[in-house]
């Protein structure tokens, strides 16, 4: 079973977006910054914490 966790971005725009809008996200677990500044993102897309290898999947809700 795999260790990850979900970051819901709510937004306006259809997928996929460019997070533009913060720089970094921090790790649920182990509290370290992940950068995310223009990444482009889509549902499903992800980002491991290089620190503990932590997973953490997109999820965008349209508003």
């Amino acid at each position: 079973m795999d260790d990850f966790s979900i970051s819901e971005i709510k937004t306006v725009l259809d997928p996929p977006i460019i997070i533009n809008f913060v720089d970094e996200i921090n790790c649920p677990i182990c509290d370290i910054e992940i950068d995310v500044k223009n990444k482009i993102v889509d549902n499903g897309s992800f980002v491991y914490c290089e620190d503990c290898n932590h997973k953490i999947i997109f999820e965008i809700t349209k508003i």
